[in-house]
């Protein structure tokens, strides 16, 4: 990050006639107000340290104190480094941080939060306007110092208006490519918004070509899951688009069931392009009304099953359904990678549902995100527990040996630190290095896409915080926020690897420091007295060392 972490870094203004722009590197935790002038203050230079292969975020600031032209952003860098600079763009939000109807009466302002496609922008007199740089480091890039610098140019003039220089001091060691990460990412996907947004049939070939650039972008954090929908609709009311099944379930005339799992199939394929391949989440046995849709060939009309857990309606339905599945899945060459997964599923619940699969197919692997039950530590293959919960350390060493995922996730129960729009961005680089401090071996968030009906604008939702059904917007356009996340996985892997490295060499005090360092992340507690940008920058020092 840019060094001392200083509120405003600036680069002296450049005037062109009548025009004169304030361009400043700043801070990525900031918050700027659009119509709030900023202070500058002249620094001699602005330096970032990175390792080989990272992602690194730059975060600066352009003012215009009169009315401009459209403005571009143009970045010029040296050998080994891919750079682009893009807006960022305001969206609404408020002070709601919790679960619950979303109320009406809250004051609503506007944050900096979406990174913009590339364009050029007028700004009118006395409006800010925050500019994210994203700085890709070759993974062959010749170690030392790499200069690139940062242009404001007129659209229409052509002439250069501001301009900023960085140097980017690249380190010997190297990160590796974000499939390679070991931690363990996992946001929901939420196909049919795409789908709806852009104004295509759900599963067309268009809707096909659109998902790419989306997942490919949520790839980039490391994702390990595919998330599959068996059945329709498996959460109720809580998003704004319904989730079809990716299974066709019919009844036959004679009694008999028989499955299509033409859209499964190619909705896999898709995400192993995209490099999302490490494991299939298929939800749900357990969905949250409790009703099971399906075609019923005899009156040509799809009927829903309303059961339960311990009904012999229930284990008909799944017992059949997941023999056919798991051969299915086997000829696929799918089988182990995947999962039957259950969201915030009550005890009782959870146990029927295994007990009901594992009769069918004895091993079929199940996950769960909700919370912790000792009873099912030992059964389920990938077990999400809420924030501030905990496995014991034994679970945990058990756990790993089996080869089982143990992660934790934030939802609308969490305030902070969360990934929501009124959350500081900071707080999303913060949770991975929180996983990591205790035991978890990644992060989940039920929702990475799932938009409301302006989501380029308008972050809040009938239902839960502002922003906690999306973290990027359409386009595909990142956020600060995702970015910021993308940055926290980074650092995870980072300390692994140089932890790993310190350990191999013996190097017991640089151990302790790292180990020590990593340790203000355990608590999970951030809020303005305590908040996470300055343990970041502490532990990122010692990284990047």
């Amino acid at each position: 990050m840019i060094k001392h972490m200083l509120m405003l870094l600036c680069a002296l203004p450049l005037c062109c006639g009548a025009q004169t722009l304030f361009l400043s590197w700043t801070s990525a935790d900031s918050l700027h107000a659009e119509r709030q002038a900023p202070r500058f203050t002249a620094v001699r230079d602005t330096v970032l340290t990175a390792w080989r292969g990272e992602r690194v975020p730059a975060a600066a600031l352009l003012y215009a104190p009169t009315a401009t032209e459209p403005l571009a952003l143009h970045v010029r860098s040296a050998r080994g480094l891919k750079a682009e600079a893009r807006y960022v763009g305001y969206v609404m939000t408020d002070s709601f941080n919790t679960c619950g109807q979303h109320p009406h009466n809250l004051q609503p302002w506007r944050v900096p939060d979406v990174i913009e496609l590339p364009c050029a922008l007028p700004l009118e007199a006395g409006q800010a306007r925050p500019v994210w740089c994203t700085l890709q480091v070759d993974s062959q890039a010749k170690p030392g110092a790499h200069r690139l610098t940062l242009e404001v140019k007129g659209q229409q003039s052509g002439r250069t208006l501001a301009r900023l220089a960085l140097t980017v001091q690249v380190k010997e060691r190297t990160l590796p490519a974000a499939a390679q990460w070991q931690f363990h990412t996992d946001f929901w996907q939420q196909p049919y918004a795409v789908s709806r947004y852009h104004g295509v049939p759900r599963w067309s070939e268009a809707h096909f070509r659109l998902l790419r650039p989306y997942l490919e972008l949520l790839a980039a954090s490391g994702q390990k899951v595919a998330s599959a929908i068996l059945f329709y609709e498996p959460w109720g009311d809580q998003s704004h688009d319904k989730f079809d099944p990716m299974v066709q379930t019919v009844r036959r005339s004679n009694g008999t069931w028989a499955y299509n799992y033409d859209v499964f199939d190619r909705w896999i394929m898709l995400l192993d392009s995209c490099g999302i391949n490490r494991q299939i989440n298929c939800f749900s046995m357990v969905p949250w009304d409790m009703k099971f849709r399906y075609f019923d060939e005899a009156t040509c009309a799809y009927r829903e099953l309303s059961t339960t857990t311990s009904s012999e309606e229930y284990k008909e339905l799944w017992t059949f359904f997941l023999r056919d599945f798991a051969q299915h899945l086997r000829q696929r060459g799918w089988y182990e990678r995947t999962c039957i997964a259950m969201d915030e599923r009550g005890l009782s619940h959870m146990l029927n549902a295994y007990s009901v699969a594992q009769a069918a197919v004895p091993g079929m692997k199940m996950a769960l995100a909700g919370t912790y039950h000792s009873e099912l530590v030992d059964k389920l293959h990938d077990y999400c527990i809420g924030y501030g919960e905990h496995f014991s350390d034994d679970e945990l060493r058990a756990r790993r040996a089996a080869g089982r995922v143990s992660t934790t996730y934030t939802c609308c129960s969490t305030p902070s630190p969360n990934l929501f729009s009124n959350s500081r961005p900071d707080e999303a680089a913060y949770l991975p290095l929180y996983c990591v401090a205790n035991g978890f071996d990644g992060y989940l968030h039920w929702s990475w896409m799932n938009w409301n009906d302006d989501p380029l604008h308008d972050t809040r939702f009938r239902l839960f915080a502002p922003g906690d059904t999306y973290l990027i917007y359409p386009g595909p356009r990142s956020s600060v926020r995702y970015e910021r996340y993308i940055e926290g996985v980074q650092m995870a892997e980072k300390f692994r690897r140089l932890r790993a490295d310190y350990e191999a060499a013996g190097r017991q005090a640089d151990v302790a420091r790292l180990d020590a360092a990593l340790a203000a992340f355990k608590d999970g507690v951030v809020h303005a007295a305590a908040p996470a940008a300055p343990r970041l920058n502490a532990l990122r020092r010692l990284l990047n060392e």
